[in-house]
């Protein structure tokens, strides 16, 4: 499945409908079922003052990443404003938290660059340039947010428990699964398991196969952008590379410290660290579903895993403060500067000799 070629303004409301309606229905059915009586007492002891700071911290975020498109086209010659560029990044937040696998975000971050006179060549330069540090810093931060998760206690008790005791079942399941992904990657078993799936008469209403081609997709385009990010960063000045890295690096922590923070403002101490991880996990998860937002996916998913690390009265909260700062604020402020720019599209980017005869994408209301 790839993006379809030209959106529209109807199209983006749906999706983005789709994806908040999906989003509040899953935090929902997480808080209903994690309510308990101490919860409200729990709710009691929420330091407001803290709550209040998220916003600050998403604003921060919002603003580091303006910042990265702000020196990536200055370092490439092209001297765009920074309100142009937080226009571009916070409709490219839109974009991808609105629609399918975040689509939207490269088609909308590419459109308004080419308006704002960047080539598209270009802009697809800073934008696998964007994606090298992301990866960058996801990097470093593994090893780090790894120790601290072997250091949380119960986890430590897990492995003391289930496999210090006796090594060698463990050694043998390792070698077991390693052989298997071998074979299935030898003999690519993947796309004829779903080839075969998607034969069954009563699998077929499920399109299993197109789904695991747009899957293929994503990864392929995924590690190629990589790569020429990679060969960007390389080429760019070193004053630059550093500097993006910068933004990068404050633009995710600020982003992936709203759980810690939540958390904090329950009175819940934590580990930022392993949240950290916990939280790129689940966004990359978001990514792969072909739903807006990870089709509630993600909520569940976090209720699940914070259930058994904090206390069951206050996951349904905690996740409905984590999913209100990461997903839908995101949503309702990108979508607010994403119309507002292309309201005022004239203004904010007069046209410029490299603007190309044709868009990339537009907003219509057919």
């Amino acid at each position: 499945m790839t993006a379809p070629r030209q959106w529209t303004k109807r199209t983006l409301i749906y999706y983005a409908f789709q994806g908040a309606f999906l989003g509040v229905l899953a935090t929902a059915a997480v808080f209903f079922f994690t309510q308990k009586p101490e919860t409200l007492i729990q709710l009691r002891r929420f330091r407001w003052d803290v709550g209040i700071g998220l916003f600050v911290v998403v604003g921060a975020a919002w603003l580091c990443n303006g910042s990265r498109v702000y020196i990536l086209s200055r370092s490439l010659g092209y001297p765009l404003t920074f309100c142009q560029s937080v226009s571009i990044s916070l409709s490219s937040e839109f974009g991808i938290a609105a629609t399918p696998g975040g689509v939207g975000g490269a088609v909308i971050r590419l459109t308004l660059l080419k308006r704002a006179g960047v080539p598209i060549a270009h802009g697809t330069s800073m934008l696998t340039t964007d994606i090298a540090t992301d990866i960058l810093f996801f990097t470093l931060l593994f090893p780090f947010a790894a120790a601290s998760l072997m250091n949380n206690p119960k986890i430590a008790m897990f492995f003391h428990e289930n496999i210090a005791e006796d090594w060698r079942p463990v050694v043998l399941l390792a070698s077991i699964v390693i052989f298997l992904i071998a074979v299935i990657i030898r003999w690519n078993l993947v796309y004829r398991l779903f080839y075969w799936l998607s034969h069954r008469p009563q699998l077929q209403r499920y399109r299993l196969l197109v789904r695991g081609r747009w899957l293929r997709w994503k990864w392929i385009t995924g590690r190629r952008q990589f790569q020429e990010g990679i060969g960007h960063l390389l080429a760019l000045r070193k004053g630059a590379i550093f500097l993006a890295f910068l933004c990068c690096s404050a633009q995710w922590t600020c982003r992936y410290s709203i759980l810690p923070i939540a958390l904090y403002s329950l009175s819940i101490p934590c580990d930022p660290l392993p949240l950290f991880l916990l939280q790129g996990v689940l966004f990359m998860f978001a990514l792969l579903v072909v739903l807006p937002g990870g089709g509630g996916g993600v909520e569940v998913s976090m209720a699940l895993i914070l259930g058994r690390i904090y206390p069951v009265s206050m996951v349904g909260v905690v996740v409905l403060l984590w999913r209100l700062f990461t997903y839908h604020l995101y949503m309702l402020g990108g979508g607010i500067v994403f119309f507002w720019t292309f309201a005022h599209l004239n203004s904010l980017f007069p046209k410029t000799e490299f603007q190309a005869e044709t868009a990339e994408f537009t907003l219509n209301d057919e």
